[in-house]
Parts: structure tokens; sequence; C-alpha cells
């Protein structure tokens, strides 16, 4: 079963689905049994436990985070609805749901609806390409790491057609604002990135975590992990970095205008993509659904130990998110671009010839020996 995948048990289980119907009503069995028919259901299972996966773990992290801040700043957070304010995050999309949704006069219609349904989207299609564990992922993808990125870069596009389409001065600056702060962070973000690639000899996330095995790459490349953080937060637009919401400044920022279940939209999306944000960072840096090979045998022989290494791993991630944003006020915006452009990319290439020298080397006192060497 550890070989299994989401898609493999997807695949099962609607074959099964079909076949108790074929029983039931013998007529039909022939045509509902085909393989297409039973892929087609199998597709449709698996964006389905994706969906239900990826929403309630954004429920919880929205939970987590508002029980942190409250920690931080020394209250309790939400706690009146449901137990420990578990179900408060229920009652805030309830009432979003029952909200209208207003359009301004001379916004653009297309532009207006169009721009935070596909940012939603695209945000949720990430989940069907990261790997959480062995037993947990769509296949092997030889180049999942860059399809990913490639989809979370769509954003700043997204953001800034909702931004300009709302007809509003304050969404148009704050969609400048995140256009301007997201391309920025990118440049260091791949760069990060292709340290983490020089190392493992690899583009595919699952890869990338069994090269892993020796060591897990935050310690030999802590100045890549460190400018992958710090661009992701950028990158989410979340504090010190969320200068294109400002809600001083700008009013909310790009989504002034929307109200409703297309601010619930955004709100969802912001969430989503701190959600992978985290989970990427557990991959690239953390070892994944991994543990050092000191740990028992015991910790990860048991049934989805995998996963729950792995989405442990990614909520503390968030944690330290949730930490910084408790801890740090927002920068200006020349103080935002001149920190991405004049010092992370100058620390991202130097991230770059350090792998670049481990790979040479293959073995570091402490971490040990790199396992294929990027061969």
């Amino acid at each position: 079963m550890s070989s299994a995948t989401l898609y493999s048990v997807s695949y099962a289980l609607a074959a099964l689905i079909l076949n108790v119907i074929g029983f039931i009503i013998p007529p039909i069995r022939a045509p509902i049994t085909n393989v297409d028919v039973v892929t087609v259901l199998a597709v449709l299972i698996f964006g389905a436990l994706l969906l239900a996966a990826s929403m309630l773990n954004t429920i919880l992290l929205i939970w987590w985070e508002r029980k942190l801040l409250g920690r931080f700043m020394d209250r309790r957070g939400a706690m009146h609805v449901g137990f420990a304010g578990l179900l408060q995050n229920f009652a805030d999309g309830f009432k979003l749901f029952r909200k209208n949704t207003f359009q301004p006069a001379e916004a653009d219609t297309l532009g207006f609806y169009s721009g935070p349904t596909a940012y939603m989207v695209t945000s949720m299609i990430l989940f069907g390409i990261l790997p959480i564990s062995s037993g947990w992922n769509s296949g092997s993808l030889p180049l999942s790491l860059l399809l990913a990125l490639a989809i979370f870069s769509f954003a700043p596009l997204f953001i800034f057609v909702s931004a300009w389409s709302s007809n509003n001065k304050y969404s148009l600056m704050g969609g400048m604002r995140s256009a301007a702060q997201m391309i920025a962070y990118e440049v260091p973000i791949l760069l990060a990135v292709v340290s983490v690639v020089i190392l493992s000899g690899s583009f595919s996330l699952t890869t990338i975590v069994y090269e892993q095995q020796n060591y897990w790459f935050w310690g030999p490349l802590v100045v890549a992990l460190i400018v992958f953080v710090a661009a992701m937060l950028a990158e989410m637009e979340r504090i010190p970095f969320d200068l294109p919401e400002a809600e001083a400044e700008l009013v909310e920022g790009w989504n002034t205008e929307y109200g409703g279940m297309l601010f619930a939209f955004f709100m969802l999306a912001d969430y989503l993509r701190a959600l992978v944000g985290s989970i990427l960072v557990v991959l690239l840096f953390l070892g994944g659904w991994t543990l050092p090979t000191w740990v028992p045998s015991a910790a990860t022989s048991f049934p989805l130990a995998g996963i729950l290494w792995f989405m442990l791993k990614t909520y503390l991630v968030f944690g330290l998110f949730v930490w910084v944003r408790a801890s740090l006020p927002r920068v200006r915006t020349d103080q935002l671009l001149r920190v991405g452009w004049n010092r992370m990319i100058p620390l991202a290439l130097l991230s770059v010839f350090l792998a670049a020298a481990l790979v040479t080397v293959r073995c570091v006192p402490v971490f040990g020996c790199v396992p294929s060497a990027g061969a």
C-alpha cells in the first residue's frame, strides 16, 4: 500500500462504485464498467479528494493563525464558535456567502469576475502537483517543481486584472504594488530553487525529497532557505510585505471593491498560497515526509506516518510565518524593492555558488555526503 498513489486509490474506488452499480442494475453493467468511464469517475473522485483536503487544511490554517496571533498578543484568539473556536471560520464563510456582491458601475465585468475566480482556481490546481507523502500524489511528475512554480507565478496577472477592472484608484495602486512586489521576489525564489536543483539533480519534487536521505537541505543551503522564506512571504503578501493590501493606506488595496463571496475567494486563495508556500519549504529544505535516519523506525512505519510528519512540518513552517507577522511592522515600498533587487538576488546567487561547491566536494562535516551529488 505504501507504493499506492492517491490517483490509484481513486481509480480503485471508482471501479468498485461502478461495479456495485452494475451488480444492482445488470443491463448497464458493461457500459459503465468500461475503462474510459472508470477513468473519468476516478479523475472526479481524485479532484474531490484534493479539494476536500486542501479546503479543510486551509480552514485549519486560518484557525491556527488566529490562535497563534492571540497567544502572541496575550489573548485567546477565536474561541466562541465551536470547541476552541474551530467553527469560527465556517461561521465567517457562511456570513460572506449570504452577502451580496456589488459591481462598480464603471467596472469591467469580465475582468471583475474572472480575476478572483482564476486566482482561486490556479491556487487550488497546485495541490494536484505537490506530493505530500509516498502515498499522496498524482503520480511521478518529472518536472513537478517547474510546473508548481509556473502556476504559482500566475498570481500577479490575475491580481492586476482584478485591480484594473475595479475602476478604483486604490485598487489600481494596490495591483501595481502587487505586480512590482511579486516580480521583484520571483527572481530570488527561482535562484534559491536552482540551489536545490543543483544539489538534488532533479526537478521532481519526489526525487528532491528522497535525495535528502542523508541530511535535509536546510543545513548546507541555509542561505537559500532564508532567501526562499523571505521571498515567499513577499509572494504571499503577508506582513511585513502586505503593501498591496495596506488597509491604512489603500483601504484593502486591490480588493477594495470586492465583497461577499468574491472577497472570500481572495482571502481563501491567500491562505491556499500560504499553505502551498509552507509545503514547498518542507519539500525543498526539510525532507518532505521523511525523518532523519536516527529516528526509531516505529515513528515512520505506522499507517499514514508520512502524511502526519509532513503536515506537522507544514504547520510549524506556517507558525513561523505567523511569528514574523506578529513581530515585524510593514516596510515601505522602496525598502521592499531595494531588499528584493539589491539584497535577495546576491544572496540567492551566493547560495547557487555554495550548492555547486558542495556538489564538487560531495561531503561536508556534520551534515554528511550528498546522496547522488547532483548526478
